[in-house]
This record gives structure tokens, sequence and C-alpha cells, in this order.
């Protein structure tokens, strides 16, 4: 009697994913459809990436590179992603499937975490950011350039947040706009050379941001998504903006998008806006010492 791999998979009573070299899902089991809350139509063909948050594809890509190299990987732990944007902390183990001498296919198979487990993966998210909060802060404050200031701080804020982009809006003199003064990656090199700008009070996160002098979060998950819809930033799927403010005004604003489709939490708007609040005292420092030059 012959199997397809659909049967094969359905067998066994653990959560099995089957992708190709490249991470592309070939085959999975009901175990983790359930899981990630998908048809199997929805799964199949797609990536490992599709349902990983930022950054968590590379444990993945890890564990077939060292296949590849002959290794016997270990297993890891990841968090999916669910249809619903809810995370699905798991314990992963990756092994090969030969045609030959060749490497054909990768089976995944995957171990639901327990509730502890994932409040230790909280913990420790919250204690990175505010290790990340601690050298952004302490590298603005060193910086008395205030153009280097807002390159550097932007730079460090993705680097160290694992962010998909950053950016830092001043407020102009009259009041009315927010202007682009520091952004990463190709897309920021380009918007900054358009001299893009947003209204203060416009329809845009960074326009309400900064007329309200509060945070605010949007994600692009449930029945009511906010859709993105900048072309230079096409795998946004969660934006986060934060005032920067000194003595109670409002002084402009830092941007920051993921892909990831449930990346902010209101915990994460009280953590970053303490880095951002920190941001806006050195930016003003920067602002006076250059005005006493």
């Amino acid at each position: 009697m012959q199997f397809t791999s659909e049967q094969l998979v359905e067998g066994i009573q653990l959560a099995v994913l089957v992708t190709d070299p490249e991470g592309t899902i070939i085959e999975a089991n009901s175990t983790v459809l359930h899981m990630l809350m998908v048809n199997r139509d929805q799964l199949i063909g797609a990536s490992l990436a599709d349902y990983s948050i930022e950054g968590d594809i590379s444990e993945d890509i890890d564990a077939i590179n060292t296949i590849f190299d002959g290794l016997s990987p270990d297993a890891y732990i990841k968090e999916f992603v669910k249809k619903n944007g809810d995370l699905a902390p798991v314990e992963m183990y990756a092994g090969p499937l030969y045609d030959g001498d060749d490497i054909s296919h990768i089976v995944f198979t995957i171990k639901p975490l327990s509730e502890e487990m994932r409040l230790l993966k909280e913990l420790q998210r919250r204690n990175m950011h505010l290790l990340a909060t601690s050298e952004v802060a302490k590298a603005a404050t060193q910086i008395l350039d205030l153009q280097e200031q807002l390159t550097r701080c932007v730079d460090l804020i993705r680097t160290h947040f694992g962010f998909y982009y950053a950016a830092i809006f001043l407020i102009d003199e009259a009041g009315e706009w927010a202007v682009l003064r520091a952004a990463t990656g190709e897309a920021g090199q380009k918007l900054l050379e358009n001299a893009h700008k947003l209204g203060v009070g416009s329809q845009s996160m960074v326009g309400w941001v900064t007329a309200n002098n509060a945070a605010r979060i949007a994600l692009d998950v449930g029945e009511e998504a906010i859709r993105f819809d900048n072309p230079m930033l096409p795998k946004t799927r969660s934006e986060m903006a934060l005032p920067l403010r000194v003595r109670g005004e409002v002084i402009g604003a830092l941007d920051v998008q993921s892909t990831g489709l449930n990346a902010f939490s209101e915990e994460d708007i009280q953590t970053i806006q303490m880095m951002a609040d920190q941001v806006a005292i050195a930016i003003d420092n920067a602002r006076l010492f250059s005005e006493r030059g």
C-alpha cells in the first residue's frame, strides 16, 4: 500500500511541518493547522517566515543550514504567529529527508510550550527592550551634533529592537509640519531626499501623535486590520508612533515599523516611550549646544 505525504504526517502525534530546503511549506498535519488557526490551502506554499515574528525566522534558517553543514541541529524555541495575530511559543527540531545523497526536504517536529515558558519569553523580551533603551539613550546623550545624533539614534533603535524601519520627525518652527529628519534603510534615504513631511494633526500616525501627545499603535490583524500603503515599506504589518516631548511640549515623533502581524503591545508603549523621552531630551540639548555655538 502506498501512502501520500499528507497521510504520513497525519499519522504522527506531534505537530509536523515539512518544507523544501528554502523554507517553503510543502506539508503539515492537522495539529499544525489547528495551532496556527489556518486551513491547509492557506498554509501549503507559504514560507516559514510568513508565520514567524520578525527576526524569529533566523532560528529556522540556522537549523536548516546546520543540516546542510552535516551537523545535527539542536532543538530550539521560537514563536509562530497565529492567524489572529496571537503568538504560539513552541520547541522545534529539524531533520532532513534525502533523495539519494541530496537533502530534498526538511521535517520540523513541533512541541507547544507551556504558559510558564510563554511568560518567560515575555520577561526575556522585556529585559532586552530595557537594555536596548539604555543603549540608545546613552548614545544619544554622547552626541551633540543634532543630525549625527538623529541618524545614530534611528540606526540603533532599528538594530537593537529588531525593527523593520525607524524614523524621527521634528516639528517645524510654525508647528504645522512634522518633518522627517532621520530614517533607516533605502526607503528612509529616499523619503529624506524627497523632503518627506506630515501635517501635525493629519490622519497619519505621526500627525495624530504630534497633535495629541500620545502614542499610537496600528496592527495589520483581525477584521479591522490597518492596511499599510507606503510602497517603499511593503513588508510593514505593524506600526507604532510615539511623541518626542520636552518639558511637556511635543517636539516631534518616533515612528517604528515591524513585519510582524501583532508586533507591539501596550507594554511596549511604556518601555519605548521611556526611551523616546530620553532621546527627546538629548535632541533638545543638542539644539541648545548648537545655538550657543
